[in-house]
């Protein structure tokens, strides 16, 4: 790795947000009990985005995807009454088999929207089961062809095994669909900015962000990005409104460390590097410690 590359470590998000109509093919695991008659809802019934009400610290994209959320954040939505919203938490969670016995459930009502089926699929895709992810994704499609979600999630699924140019062709397809879906234009600029292409990816995040001007992945992203352009000082200043308890994580403070450093206050990068936590991963071990030596830190 580069010193003079910033670590981006910006996570790709899910897209849960709820629409559209169509479709009907049960869930593995629905059997004839599950076919007692029930109104089959239509999109015009359920919320278009997730009506949380929940405060976050990345607020941009939280009526589209729960996937940013912290685990005190997402504890607080655990009381709502929301099935959709409920068999999110679920495959968050990590609770497989209680979703998929959810979603068999809730067929007979939900069959004909590409919301639950993109659920189903989101399922698949957090277990790892890539291909019975595509499958559901492509089911969510079949019901709405042009439905932004699924199409933003195929793209996290293809960056997820490495397929970054497929992923890219996703999130395009899906951004271009719908320019005012916020999680396609996030996914797509966090590929621009993992591939250098920090021209591209700056307009995005600083769009996102003048929606949101207190999401700290959107300060962070927008900071790496004019770090990356060469603006170290405006990457300073985009870095300095996170707030300073947040500089603590490696993924902040190293970055802000780096800033610092590239302004010649070696003493100020030095102290910021000092106070951060010591990573887990193994990614941002090697970052932090050609950081510290770097700045000639000894440990």
């Amino acid at each position: 790795m580069k010193i003079s590359s910033l670590l981006i470590l910006i996570a790709l998000v899910s897209c849960s947000s709820k629409k559209d109509t169509q479709g009907t093919e049960a869930p593995s695991g629905v059997t004839n009990e599950s076919f007692k008659k029930e109104k089959v809802l239509k999109t015009a019934e359920i919320e278009d985005f997730y009506p949380v009400g929940v405060k976050s610290l990345n607020p941009a994209l939280e009526d589209e995807t729960l996937d940013r959320y912290t685990s005190g954040e997402l504890e607080k939505l655990s009381d709502s009454t929301d099935p959709l919203l409920q068999l999110s938490l679920k495959c968050i969670s990590g609770q497989y088999e209680e979703a998929f016995e959810a979603a068999s459930k809730m067929f007979n009502r939900y069959q004909k929207l590409a919301t639950y089926w993109n659920q189903i699929a989101n399922c698949h895709l957090n277990n790892g089961a890539y291909r019975k992810a595509l499958l559901f994704y492509n089911k969510a499609l079949e019901v709405s062809p042009n439905y932004v979600p699924a199409l933003n999630n195929i793209g996290v699924m293809y960056s997820r095994q490495g397929l970054h140019q497929k992923a890219q062709v996703a999130f395009e397809r899906a951004f271009k669909q719908s320019k005012f879906s916020k999680t396609p234009r996030y996914n797509l600029a966090r590929i621009y900015l993992t591939f250098g292409l920090a021209d591209q990816a700056l307009p995005l995040f600083q769009g996102l962000l003048n929606s949101s001007p207190s999401d700290i992945d959107l300060l962070n992203a927008v900071g790496s990005s004019q770090y990356l352009l060469g603006d170290y000082q405006k990457a300073m200043n985009s870095f300095a409104k996170i707030p300073q308890e947040e500089w603590s994580k490696a993924e902040i403070g190293l970055n802000i460390a780096m800033s610092y450093k590239k302004l010649g206050r070696d003493k100020d990068a030095q102290k910021i590097f000092l106070n951060v936590d010591k990573p887990k991963s193994d990614e941002l071990k090697r970052y932090y410690a050609s950081i510290g030596k770097l700045l000639g830190d000894n440990e």
